[in-house]
């Protein structure tokens, strides 16, 4: 089978998160911080709303804003680049960092999930062996497959940790158009075969607020979790 590469993979989602000590300020500006977002996201409407949680979201992606944590994601139809998606981010951030007054994050995370489509599980799971990430013979062990259908690698230390998983599975696409909508939109019923790819970047270490450039740090990171998917995958 031939080597695969990260650009074999199409992106499906990707999301970057701040997590801090609970941010109390959330009970009263909450509603402040939607306002910030409106000049820049037009269509944004609330979907979930709480007192230490709330989900708000855009065609541009999603939102979510907890006591002690906060969240954009895109997924791949509208994540044409990394300065597309780390501009979304920093104005979400610069709101709710300003908004709730936190000054330290305790953790800043990067995930990026992609995937690569075969035509049946089988061949999914033969990508997968292809790469010889287990280093182990194959054969049958518990009674199960020959080779590992999901491999998972974590580096970590005091600054910086990583997560990669590699799994091949399958899932359904179910979609039925309104009625008014059926003559122009063909229903979709399929199940589809996937390897999935899904990494995490993330701080160890506390990071202070104006020690943090989110658009430069979350274009850089992008590019550096790509380039180390495409060696792991060789």
């Amino acid at each position: 089978m031939p080597r695969l590469s990260i650009d074999d993979f199409k992106l499906f989602s990707v999301t970057c998160e701040l997590r801090y000590n609970s941010a109390f300020l959330i009970y009263d500006r909450t509603g402040h911080i939607v306002e910030d977002l409106r000049p820049h996201f037009n269509d944004i409407a609330m979907s979930t709303a709480g007192p230490v949680q709330s989900a708000f979201v855009s065609e541009k992606g999603t939102f979510n804003l907890e006591i002690g944590a906060s969240r954009f994601t895109s997924n791949a139809s509208l994540q044409k680049n990394g300065e597309i998606f780390a501009r979304h981010c920093q104005v979400f951030f610069d709101s709710v960092t300003t908004r709730l007054g936190i000054e330290v994050f305790t953790r800043v995370g990067l995930r990026y999930v992609a995937r690569k489509e075969f035509g049946t599980l089988d061949e999914a799971a033969a990508a997968l062996a292809s790469c010889n990430l287990a280093n182990l013979k194959p054969t049958k062990r518990f009674n199960s497959s020959g080779s590992p259908t999901e491999v998972l690698f974590r580096w970590e230390d005091k600054e910086i940790g990583a997560f990669i998983r590699l799994r091949a599975e399958s899932g359904e696409v179910k979609f039925t158009p309104s009625p008014e909508m059926r003559d122009y939109l063909p229903s979709v019923d399929k199940r589809i075969n996937v390897l999935t790819l899904d990494m995490d970047y993330y701080t160890v270490a506390a990071v202070r607020r104006e020690q943090w450039n989110c658009t430069e740090w979350l274009q850089t990171k992008i590019r550096m979790i790509k380039k180390e998917a495409d060696a792991i995958l060789g």
